[in-house]
């Protein structure tokens, strides 16, 4: 059978990829500062140990795109517009609050579209309130769980090591080539797997007798591809501005940081919750920083991610309604 290559099977594919694109931009720049703040690994490296991202959803499964595609409501429901707009919705989100330099969060963001879309249609009981509780509990969970483990394994590192030689530990910190490919993989299981349900949603609409082949290759690559341009385009503007903004990382604490964000993301990848592997690293910092003294963490910064944060989903939800209300008015409405 050949490809369906009209402008309806195209439309509904290219605002999954700029998704992509965009999480490449923003989280692609997260990653690769989590991966050179503890100055152990080199820019070239960091770019090479982002590929470990395409093992997470190969290796874990792609639990986490069919909770995107299909248990918070069922995307392909909403029909061609509906589905586009509702991409475009968390990604206007997100490009103003780079407007205004203001962290936020691509998964509340995805999922506040989703949610003021449907609703403003007046369909309450196409949410699935289960899933959106997947999401709006694992993300706390994740942070607290990042910020703990960190806290504990920095703890123990400065407990059982703290009296070694410094050759000693920077030859131990250079585990951050391990620890970094951890998180990289997590990234790909969980955080990636957004893309990989959007692209598999996208490309269902070419044929609607088919189930939405989530494990399928081409979504995962494809998510993967977008995902990693962005990041050598436009992550490292990221990067260089979010680097040391939290806190200003020792080589072991970057360890410690990376191995826990990356675990935890990574379990909760299994559980089919979608989380933000963004919080999670500034769980993390937060975490080794109160492991060495309250002080060293800039909290007035932390204050603002999380205010950044509380913000995402409502005014997601909110340019999801006025899209809707913009398409009714204009009769485009199914």
């Amino acid at each position: 059978m050949q490809p369906d290559l009209s402008l309806e099977a195209v439309i509904p594919l290219v605002a999954p990829c700029l998704f992509g694109l965009v999480s490449g931009f923003n989280d692609g720049g997260n990653l690769l500062a989590s991966f050179t703040s503890g100055r152990v690994i080199a820019p070239p490296m960091a770019a090479v140990l982002l590929l470990f991202c395409l093992a997470g959803p190969l290796v874990i499964g792609t639990a986490v795109a069919r909770t995107i595609g299909t248990n918070v409501i069922d995307l392909r429901g909403q029909g061609e517009l509906g589905y586009v707009l509702i991409v475009l919705s968390p990604l206007t989100v997100v490009l103003m609050s780079w407007r205004f330099g203001i962290p936020t969060s691509m998964t509340l963001a995805l999922v506040g579209g989703m949610l003021g879309w449907v609703l403003a249609s007046g369909g309450r009981s196409a949410v699935h309130w289960a899933g959106v509780a997947r999401v709006l509990v694992g993300m706390p969970v994740s942070v607290l769980g990042g910020g703990l483990l960190a806290l504990a394994l920095y703890w123990a590192i400065r407990r059982f090591l703290g009296t070694h030689a410094h050759a000693a530990m920077l030859q131990i910190a250079r585990l951050q080539l391990l620890t970094a490919a951890v998180q990289a993989f997590a990234y790909g299981a969980n955080d990636m797997e957004k893309s990989v349900g959007l692209i598999a949603v996208g490309m269902s609409f070419s044929n609607q007798h088919q189930q939405v082949a989530f494990s399928r290759p081409l979504p995962i690559i494809g998510a993967f591809g977008f995902f990693y341009v962005g990041a050598l385009v436009g992550g490292w503007r990221v990067a260089s501005r979010i680097g040391f903004g939290v806190l200003k990382v020792r080589p072991m604490q970057a360890l410690a940081q990376q191995f826990a964000s990356g675990t935890v993301v990574a379990v909760l990848a299994v559980a089919g919750a979608p989380v933000s592997m963004t919080q999670t690293i500034d769980g993390g910092l937060v975490g080794v920083g109160a492991a060495q003294r309250a002080s060293s963490v800039r909290w007035g910064i932390v204050r603002e991610l999380l205010f950044s944060w509380l913000l995402t989903l409502p005014l997601a939800v909110a340019v999801a309604a006025a899209l809707h209300f913009a398409v009714r008015l204009f009769g485009m409405a199914p």
